[in-house]
């Protein structure tokens, strides 16, 4: 009998398991499906003809992408995110240093180039490619408002391309102009 309550607790231990959704799964309150369609976007280069199959997809899921790309714009990839990206700038900079140890891209590279190269520290690599990781995020999560958003949404890119960081700014008026087009049926 004993035998049969923990064989029970186990098999409800394993389907409780089954349902827990990681925080990179789902985020702002979106299903798994949405959250997964929303990083799918904030992923792709938007505004390249790539996205343009996305876009009658995020049409009819306008409200929740709206809801997606806001969440997305105020707070950022999640840390996995950018621990993956901060791994993957390490490794193409280790390996640029073989490289150039090796003399491969030194025999390559003018001199003066070279000493360029030489100059880029490990951290000042790494920190280029996750502030251009976070800015293409933010990017994308304009471009996605500027196709799904509505009024109030629209007046944010509006602030933002006014008021923020001239990256963010220049981002968000990229947006605003890809809204005309993408905005068409």
């Amino acid at each position: 009998m004993q035998r049969r309550h923990f064989v029970a607790a186990v098999a409800v231990a394993m389907l409780a398991g089954l349902g827990r959704v990681s925080a990179q799964d789902t985020r702002f309150g979106l299903t798994a499906a949405d959250w997964q369609f929303a990083r799918r976007w904030l992923e792709t280069n938007c505004l390249a003809p790539s996205a343009q199959p996305f876009l009658a997809e995020l049409r009819s899921r306008s409200a929740v992408m709206q809801r997606a790309f806001i969440g997305a714009l105020d707070e950022g990839p999640l840390p996995d995110e950018i621990a993956g990206v901060r791994e993957g700038a390490r490794a193409r900079y280790r390996q640029g240093r073989q490289l150039l140890e090796r003399g491969e891209l030194a025999d390559a590279l003018p001199p003066e180039r070279l000493a360029a190269v030489r100059s880029v520290t490990e951290d000042g690599f790494i920190a280029a490619e996750v502030d251009s990781f976070v800015n293409g995020y933010r990017s994308n999560a304009m471009a996605g408002l500027a196709v799904v958003g509505d009024d109030v949404a629209v007046a944010r890119l509006k602030q933002m391309a006014a008021d923020r960081s001239p990256a963010l700014a220049s981002a968000a008026r990229a947006a605003l102009a890809y809204r005309q087009p993408a905005r068409q049926p």
